[in-house]
């Protein structure tokens, strides 16, 4: 597996926090913590947006993404109001999580406490190519399309030493 390093800037109210970690290696999202002064009360139903102590620089290929503490979410009922919460390869802003709390009790939110975490996800970017059929004549119909030469764009070891080519195609068929 290639482990692409990723440039991250503490910002001011995160110097004294470790980096984003996983919690083992059979965890798949990097804890994200509160990187607020003082303590924010939450009430049922508000929206807050809370600072995580960084900025991240992502190559190019990778998108991250902010869901909900799972732990947060079941005994609290805070969750990240728009998850999952893209951040963008262009992105170079100071991250933050928009939490909402679900339950009927405030909860109060203390700096360090793990808010969300941020999965890494390798994406690729397409060019769209317009074909013509006969969907507009027959919609129940899909005439013959076919897709060639598309190479997998996924960057691991088993593919740069062996790209695949695959070609898929639809036989003209009738919905039922």
């Amino acid at each position: 597996m290639i482990t692409p390093k990723i440039h991250i800037v503490r910002t001011a109210d995160g110097m004294d926090f470790p980096l984003p970690s996983y919690t083992s290696k059979h965890h798949v999202g990097l804890n994200l913590m509160a990187a607020i002064s003082a303590p924010v009360k939450i009430g049922p139903r508000e929206r807050v947006r809370i600072p995580t102590g960084f900025a991240v620089a992502l190559p190019n290929g990778l998108c991250g993404q902010i869901v909900s503490n799972r732990e947060m979410a079941l005994k609290n009922g805070i969750i990240v109001v728009d998850a999952p919460s893209i951040i963008h390869p262009a992105d170079r802003e100071p991250l933050f999580v928009l939490l909402r709390n679900e339950s009927s009790e405030p909860f109060v939110l203390r700096r360090g406490m793990s808010i969300a975490q941020m999965l890494l996800i390798p994406v690729i970017q397409t060019a769209w190519q317009e074909i013509k059929t006969d969907l507009n004549e027959h919609p129940n119909k899909l005439t013959e399309v076919q897709v060639e030469n598309f190479e997998e764009t996924v960057h691991s070891k088993t593919t740069l030493d062996n790209p695949k080519r695959v070609r898929a195609s639809i036989r003209e068929r009738t919905a039922k």
